[in-house]
């Protein structure tokens, strides 16, 4: 387990901004269900550190943080858009419930960044963020999947993917300050980062 300095060769960091699995040529589904996977990667890195490796954790939250931010921004942008024009009431629902999820995840997210790694606080916030994201994911890829793939044709889907693969590579922001910052000490976006986005799908 790395312990203290990470060296600016390690694999892990030159991954940052990259984690998330590349979907080309995937369809909507495929893509974000890589996404899911990515990040439960991600975290179960994360949970198995312990509270004096305050590096490595500051950089592994960091990614989990900009590749859930990324996730939730082509979902919110492109796919769930595209599944509230269904003429699908289960689907319209599922979508409403997934941005609420969204919410939650935003306001988690927000408090791990104001903890220093080593905090107690910040391992249970980290149990109910995997919580958060399991069951995310669970409904996501069970009800809203399952729609989005009875409503929409192959090359929708297809297409769709397309789309958040090339909203993934606009949206893609070089870091300004080293990802290895202290945590606590910058402040938060905090939860509504992607509000307009919810907003315009919620009130479709």
């Amino acid at each position: 387990m790395p312990q203290g300095h990470i060296r600016a060769d390690d694999p892990t960091r030159r991954r940052a901004g990259q984690a998330i699995t590349q979907g080309v040529g995937m369809d909507a589904t495929m893509l974000l269900r890589n996404d899911h996977q990515a990040v439960d990667r991600l975290i179960s890195q994360l949970a198995e550190t312990s509270a004096e490796d305050v590096q490595y954790r500051r950089l592994i939250f960091r990614l989990i943080k900009n590749e859930l931010e990324a996730h939730s921004r082509v979902e919110e942008e492109v796919f769930y858009p595209a599944v509230m024009r269904l003429r699908s009431a289960q689907a319209r629902e599922s979508v409403r419930a997934a941005l609420e999820e969204h919410q939650a995840l935003d306001g988690l997210l927000a408090e791990m960044d104001q903890l220093e790694p080593d905090d107690p606080q910040f391992a249970a916030r980290l149990t109910a963020l995997r919580q958060s994201v399991d069951r995310h994911v669970l409904a996501e890829e069970g009800a809203l999947f399952s729609e989005a793939r009875i409503h929409l044709t192959d090359e929708r889907l297809e297409a769709l993917g397309r789309q958040m693969e090339m909203r993934k590579r606009d949206n893609a922001v070089v870091p300004s300050s080293d990802p290895l910052e202290p945590v606590g000490s910058r402040a938060s976006s905090g939860p509504g980062a992607s509000e307009p986005a919810r907003r315009a799908v919620r009130d479709r």
